[in-house]
């Protein structure tokens, strides 16, 4: 989770700095002191979440969260503050902060609640990696996802579709319609949190949904309304990625169309397959025959 911390003092920036070096997966990628630098570096760095001081130089950090939405920026918030105000807060509340806390002891609540927000690591996660890296998806073999991806945007009729590999701590979206990105941390991908469910998920209306009403991909562009997405396991049960469909606005698919995105996954399951490489002791009995 890539992490930007915005706060006017030297001494509490160390501070929080240290707090997120607890976890391994938070990295943070920037800090400012002042209004513009903040946004600057929020839209540089496009991190996932945002520690926010309102307490800044000049004006104040509900500035920035107003910029930051403006700019169509859906990272998640959390503001930081020595004062409790209602008024600010629920000012806060109307651009989509995800938490408020006091500064001077709730820390720790902050770093729950950001690791609250990481995807999930299963029992076979590195079985399941060293599936990924045994896959060998090369440039040329996009065009074949990129063309699932459109024929899942026009099976049910949403306006973006992705095929997506999780790979480390990124998601790589080998196959894309409507979308104009080929990789994204893999704790801002829907699909991260999703992959390890059995058969085709649906997410009617992510305003509806705890999960995913704060999420940066639906506060932010592309403003997700709408998600679904089947897991994508090899032949020897390893699930790296999967099959999604989105859409700006709610939506629920018919039988149908949930029939024939099954069958697209299985589809782009059959492409992973033939990009397996081949194990060395393979390559090696190959060699040997060679010389025979």
């Amino acid at each position: 989770m890539n992490v930007v911390i915005v706060e006017g003092s030297i001494t509490i920036r160390a501070q929080l700095r240290a707090l997120l070096a607890r976890e391994r997966r938070i990295r943070v990628v920037g800090e400012a002191a002042c209004e513009q630098s903040a946004i600057e570096v929020i839209a540089r760095t496009q991190p996932d979440a945002v520690l926010m001081d309102l307490a800044l130089q000049p004006g104040s950090g509900l500035r920035v969260l107003r910029a930051m939405r403006q700019l169509g920026l859906g990272a998640r918030v959390i503001v930081l503050s020595n004062s409790y105000y209602e008024e600010m807060r629920r000012a806060c509340a109307e651009h989509g902060i995800s938490g408020f806390f006091d500064k001077s002891h709730q820390t720790e609540d902050t770093l729950m609640l950001l690791q609250s927000w990481l995807a999930p690591l299963q029992t076979d996660e590195h079985q399941r990696q060293a599936a990924v890296d045994g896959l060998d998806v090369p440039p040329r073999g996009h065009a074949s996802f990129d063309e699932l991806a459109d024929l899942a945007c026009d099976i049910s009729g949403c306006g973006m579709a992705a095929v997506g590999l999780v790979d480390g701590e990124q998601l790589r979206l080998i196959g894309n319609s409507g979308l104009n990105l080929r990789l994204m941390p893999r704790t801002r991908g829907f699909c991260s949190h999703l992959m390890h469910y059995r058969g085709l998920h649906e997410v009617p209306d992510t305003w509806r949904d705890t999960r995913f009403l704060d999420h940066p991909l639906v506060q932010g562009a592309p403003y997700v309304r709408f998600y679904a997405t089947v897991p994508l396991s090899l032949a020897t049960g390893e699930a790296v990625g999967s099959l999604c469909v989105m859409d700006r606005l709610p939506r629920r698919l018919r039988e149908r169309q949930r029939e024939s995105l099954l069958t697209l996954a299985r589809c782009a399951v059959n492409e992973l397959e033939a990009c397996r490489r081949e194990p060395l002791h393979s390559e090696q009995a190959t060699s040997a025959a060679m010389t025979l």
